[in-house]
């Protein structure tokens, strides 16, 4: 019992003893990395950056920033780090005190002072950044934007005539942003480079509407002073032209419409002269559309008129054509009527096609005169006369449809002639064919078939030499013939095939008589069977007969059987 207790106390002291150490050493390295951290601020590179602001203006804002960058960077030197060291001595005697709850949290404060260290060096490495970053910044763009300023005002003056009464107001702006930009060289001379900065972006922003002004007001000058009204006096002049020529344009009202653009024209030179670019540039792009659309109108009248003088006449002979036609089809549909019978649908698409003509015809008079009297304009016109021409197509096609359905009625009749005496001759070869197999009988059912084909084929035949002839019912009974040859040839091998196959099974079977006499009287009903035509009933007794007296009797025989047939279809091949 005492062993056991001195056991268990050794193990919990090496447990106890285990746990020191790790948690010793976790808490060291935990330590090590904040000091490492305090190291790594304090050597930040804060005087080398203040050492460059040095070199800068030190007067107004720059001396203010950089007095409160070093004072928080000397609180940074001289506190804080200070405080951390102490801290750190302090935790470090806790762990030798084994108090490592108490120095986890006296870490835990350690590494929060840090982060609120680090965030005040970062935020004074940042706005020192920002302040040398804009001073070279402006130096460099300064220069730039003091040469883009002088290049505008040399256009100015080499160009002025091509801004027009603009110039003046463009001079004024370049005065105002040179102003601007004098500020911007006070600003930077007292050291005020962050609000230099901020000046300096606004006056590119400026310097970029001015130079797009001066790209375009000269070419929107050009458009909205000459190339623009040139074009809307062409679409005028051509109006009024094109109306002494005898066109109906007063639906366009392009007069209207024409001095709507004037105006709108007018306003664009107001715009410009106070160098409103942006709103110029809209009207502009609506004129140029609108003028545009006055072109396309214009020509569509032209083109319109010069179809419909090209094609009316035309379209009244087509017309014309086209009713003859249709005449020479209804007397062709009587004639064909004596010979083929044809629906109601099908009869009655010349006296359909004849109503349509004449309703054409009405709409090709009412054209004609509103042609003749020269009140409406050419594209109305123009489009009445393509429905017409739409119309007068499509019954062509219609006409030349129903022309070849009555061609087809005559065709269809010779080829149901000569399928009609095909499927005679396919016949006489079936016939032919149970003939010479010899059959002993043939089966009820099978003359049966064979009666329903002979008759199909007679009713078809019948259909036939009717007048006038139903095409549609010559078809259907010719399908209804096909049929039933189709499904008597099938049943014509099947029976061949049926009365070979018990002939030998019976052969086969007279083979037990001897070994097996019981056998004897199936297969005489088998035979009775046979020579009364009921092949299937024979095949049906011989082979119950035969498996009864040999279980692989049936096998045997199928084997045989087809070596047979193989041998049988080898020679007939060749």
């Amino acid at each position: 019992m005492m062993v056991k207790f001195v056991i268990g106390a050794v193990i919990v002291a090496l447990v106890l003893l285990i746990y020191i150490i790790i948690t010793r050493k976790k808490n060291a390295t935990e330590i090590d990395r904040l000091d490492m951290k305090k190291t790594e601020l304090l050597h930040r590179p804060v005087n080398e950056e203040l050492t460059k602001v040095k070199r800068l203006n030190m007067t107004g804002q720059t001396e203010e920033l950089f007095d409160r960058w070093r004072a928080e960077w000397d609180e940074v030197v001289t506190v804080d780090i200070p405080a951390i060291d102490e801290k750190l001595f302090e935790s470090e005697g806790k762990i030798d005190q084994f108090r490592f709850g108490t120095a986890k949290k006296t870490n835990a404060d350690i590494a929060g002072h840090l982060d609120q260290i680090e965030k005040k060096v970062d935020g004074i490495l940042t706005e020192l950044d920002q302040l040398v970053g804009s001073e070279e910044k402006n130096r460099a763009e300064g220069e730039d934007m003091h040469a883009r300023q002088r290049d505008a005002r040399k256009r100015l003056l080499a160009h002025r005539h091509t801004f027009g009464k603009a110039a003046a107001v463009l001079e004024v702006q370049l005065d105002v942003s040179t102003g601007r930009f004098e500020k911007f060289a006070d600003l930077t001379e007292d050291g005020n480079y962050l609000e230099a900065r901020e000046l300096l972006m606004e006056i590119q922003v400026e310097m970029d509407k001015i130079q797009h002004k001066m790209e375009r007001i000269p070419v929107l000058m050009t458009e909205v002073n000459h190339i623009l009204p040139a074009q809307l006096a062409e679409i005028e002049n051509g109006y009024k032209e094109m109306k002494q020529d005898g066109y109906l344009l007063d639906h366009l009202q392009i007069e209207k419409e024409a001095n709507v653009l004037k105006e709108d024209l007018s306003r664009c030179r107001d715009f410009l002269v106070k160098t409103e670019v942006e709103e110029t540039e809209l009207i502009v792009s609506d004129a140029k559309d609108s003028i545009e659309f006055f072109y396309d109108l214009l020509e569509k009248e032209v083109i319109a008129r010069h179809n419909v003088m090209k094609d009316e006449g035309q379209i009244g002979l087509i017309i014309d054509e086209i009713r003859g036609y249709n005449g020479d089809l209804i007397e062709e549909t009587d004639v064909v009527k004596q010979s083929y019978q044809l629906d109601e649908e099908e009869s009655s698409v010349p006296r359909y096609l004849e109503e349509e003509i004449y309703h054409l015809e009405k709409q090709y008079e009412i054209l004609h005169g509103r042609i003749a009297e020269e009140k409406t304009a050419y594209s109305f016109l123009y489009d009445e006369l393509k429905d017409i021409q739409a119309r007068i197509k499509e019954m062509k096609k219609e006409q030349e449809g129903f022309t070849a359905f009555l061609q087809t009625l005559r065709k269809d009749e010779v080829e149901a002639g000569e399928e009609l005496q095909s499927l005679r001759l396919h016949v006489q070869q079936i016939t032919r064919k149970v003939k010479q197999s010899n059959l002993p009988g043939l089966p009820d059912y099978y003359r049966d078939m064979a009666e329903e084909a002979h008759h199909r084929l007679k009713e078809t035949n019948t259909y036939l030499n009717e007048k006038p002839l139903n095409m549609k019912a010559v078809r259907e009974k010719l399908d209804a013939a096909k049929s039933a040859i189709n499904h008597l040839t099938n049943k014509t091998d099947e029976l061949i095939e049926q009365v070979e196959l018990s002939e030998r099974m019976i052969q086969f079977g007279n083979r037990y008589r001897g070994t097996h006499p019981s056998i004897g009287s199936k297969l005489n009903e088998a035979e009775i069977a046979f020579r009364h035509a009921d092949y299937g009933k024979a095949l049906e007794l011989c082979a119950t007969a035969i498996d009864k007296v040999d279980s692989r009797g049936l096998k045997r025989f199928d084997a045989q059987y087809t070596e047979e047939r193989k041998k049988k279809e080898t020679a007939v091949s060749k």
